[in-house]
């Protein structure tokens, strides 16, 4: 499988962030990225998305913002 190594940068700092806002007891529900990197997850998921799972990453739902850029993302509540 061909994945884009610089996702992991995004996943990393992005699952960090969702563990500090869990051991205080706050869980967020959407992940906002940047166009480039829903792309990726998107390649990446396709079988799962085909199959009508929706997209989800580290547990939550993953949506697009284009005004974003690659190494940016947003947790909303």
């Amino acid at each position: 499988m061909n994945t884009d190594g610089w996702i992991c940068s995004v996943l990393d700092n992005a699952g960090a962030r969702l563990l500090a806002l869990e051991e205080v007891g706050l869980f967020p529900t959407e992940l906002r990225v940047g166009s480039g990197v829903y792309d990726s997850f998107v390649r990446l998921r396709h079988r799962e998305l085909s199959d009508g799972v929706p997209l989800l990453v580290l547990g939550t739902a993953v949506t697009e913002d284009p005004q974003l850029t690659a190494d940016e993302f947003l947790l909303r509540p």
